[in-house]
């Protein structure tokens, strides 16, 4: 992997392996515990997670089948990349796209989903294997609303979103209600 990318997937990793330690010594019914009716379980939120990259992971793949024609990252990049990212660390709730949303009664194994997730990282991590120096700095990341950035940009924002939603699973643990 090109240097300007590992150090960005590497934290992506750690991140990831941290959430996963945090989760595992929980039973299953914390693991699928729904503070209300109208929120995740913290499988859940992994569920949505996997969606997301999953999705991300099937664009870039179709993308760079074209990246001769895609233009190189602009400041405009830059600045849709730092105004996404801010907003991930708001304490907003956003409409999650219909591609990547859970269903609210949907209950999940730890075992299969953390499997399951780390093989998509390596779909990506594999992906990336192949990206050079120059078609990492194309427009070949897709936001649904932000629009495109480079994979650099991209990979912040799984960061974030990560973090994010790492947050949310801490506060489903803190829930005056969660199951001792």
């Amino acid at each position: 992997m090109i240097s300007s990318l590992k150090p960005a997937f590497d934290k992506l990793e750690k991140q990831l392996d941290d959430l996963l330690q945090t989760v595992k010594p929980l039973s299953s019914e914390q693991q699928n515990f729904k503070p209300d009716a109208h929120t995740w379980s913290i499988l859940q939120v992994f569920r949505h997670m996997m969606q997301s990259e999953g999705q991300i992971i099937k664009y870039l793949q179709k993308k760079i089948l074209g990246v001769a024609t895609t233009r190189k990252a602009s400041i405009r990049a830059f600045f849709r990349s730092a105004l996404l990212n801010l907003a991930m660390r708001l304490p907003i709730k956003y409409k999650v796209p219909n591609v990547i949303m859970v269903d609210f009664e949907e209950k999940y194994d730890f075992g299969q989903l953390s499997a399951d997730w780390k093989l998509l990282r390596k779909e990506i991590r594999d992906f990336l294997e192949n990206i050079d120096e120059q078609t990492s700095q194309k427009e070949i990341f897709r936001h649904p609303v932000v629009g495109r950035m480079s994979l650099l940009q991209g990979l912040t924002f799984m960061q974030e979103h990560l973090e994010r939603h790492t947050r949310q699973v801490e506060g489903i643990m803190q829930h005056a209600d969660f199951p001792k």
